[in-house]
């Protein structure tokens, strides 16, 4: 029975418009006993497109990745990979390449024996074998390095290898673990890019598991936030960071000023007057009908200081703190008449003079970068 699931898995993929699996999750779900790892999910990553799945510890991600890997099996729900259940199948029959954290590279075989192992336990041929790993050791830039072992190279130069022998075989699917968490950050930042490109010239799909926000806003298509084994909101990054639909949302996908929502003043369409638990009057956007328990979201980058009176929503504060990073300046503004404390964020020049601490100044935001989102 599972021969024919496989037939059929490599039939629908072949006649496929795109290289990469269409993968749907239909109500999967994960139990351990009373505990509930994976609440019912359901969602479609499309043939070929880069899908990532973020989420805090415990939030249900890894999860996630085992069971559609084969190595946890479901509680319920199906899995079906170009149109056909894939859930009865056992890992190695899945044909789905996985890249892990720690590489897990053989280190007594070379570097072109690594990217060979899967082939051989195919029982594909020298000849194509060879072909091959030779096209997937230039793809990933180390066509001189098939003879070194695994010791002999970089943490990056590992990785690269790690996803040639996930590829080389030319899986329906690509998993990858977290698989730049043992980088440094610069390496980090130039794997995103190797995987990013990598990815684009196999077009294959791609579910890609990570704890780092801005690792998956750069690489991926669409995101999937993950919490308390429940997928919150799946989107493109974009759309993630511009509409969240819950305060969670909105915090964990970048930095946000939340404020709880105590009652609805008047709402026109999307415009919408609400006064704030702390006694704010904000003017904002939403995209449905208002409720009070929801909560006012604005982005650092969208405060405004100084001549924030041309604003929709201008108020004094004070300077609380004042931290500069690489290319920007980050400032608390406590608000004097409500005690709210409020992030800005503003690029940094060398003809923009710090504000002090202690200082008053004044803070505004215009209507439609003050969005409400609903009540978790």
């Amino acid at each position: 029975m599972n021969q024919h699931l496989m037939a059929d898995i490599k039939r629908t993929a072949a006649s496929a418009d795109k290289i990469g699996a269409i993968v749907e999750f239909d109500q999967v779900a994960k139990s351990y006993g009373a505990v509930c790892a994976l609440q019912p999910t359901t969602f479609q990553v499309g043939a070929g497109e880069f899908f990532a799945v973020i989420g805090p510890s415990g939030s249900g991600k890894s999860t996630l990745l085992g069971i559609v890997a084969g190595f946890v099996p479901p509680t319920a729900g199906a899995i079906r990979v170009n149109g056909t259940d894939v859930v009865s199948l056992a890992p190695y029959k899945r044909n789905f390449g996985m890249v892990f954290q720690n590489y897990a590279l053989f280190p007594h075989m070379t570097v072109a024996e690594n990217i060979a192992f899967p082939l051989r336990m195919r029982g594909v041929s020298k000849a194509d074998t060879a072909e091959r790993v030779r096209r997937m050791l230039g793809m990933v830039r180390l066509a001189n390095y098939g003879e070194r072992r695994p010791m002999e190279l970089s943490g990056g130069q590992q990785q690269r290898v790690a996803l040639a022998r996930a590829a080389v075989y030319d899986p329906l699917l690509l998993l990858m673990d977290e698989p730049l968490g043992a980088l440094d950050k610069n390496l980090r930042e130039e794997m995103q890019e190797e995987i990013k490109k990598f990815q684009a010239a196999l077009g294959a799909t791609v579910i890609y598991v990570t704890h780092d926000q801005h690792e998956a806003a750069f690489m991926a298509d669409r995101i999937a936030i993950m919490r308390n084994g429940r997928l919150e909101q799946a989107a493109a990054p974009r759309e993630l960071y511009e509409r969240p639909l819950t305060p969670f949302v909105a915090s964990f996908l970048g930095e946000a000023t939340l404020l709880p929502v105590k009652e609805i003043l008047s709402q026109k369409g999307e415009e919408v007057v609400v006064k704030t638990d702390s006694g704010l009057k904000i003017c904002a956007t939403v995209r449905s009908i208002a409720q009070a328990g929801s909560s006012i979201c604005i982005r650092p980058e969208n405060v405004v200081l100084g001549a924030a009176s041309k604003c929709a929503n201008s108020f004094s504060g004070v300077i609380e703190e004042v931290l500069y990073t690489t290319g920007s300046i980050r400032y608390r503004v406590r608000l004097a008449d409500t005690q709210t404390l409020l992030t800005a964020r503003i690029p940094s020049h060398p003809d923009i003079a710090l504000l002090a601490h202690g200082e008053r100044v004044e803070v505004g935001w215009r209507r439609q970068d003050a969005l409400l989102v609903s009540g978790d």
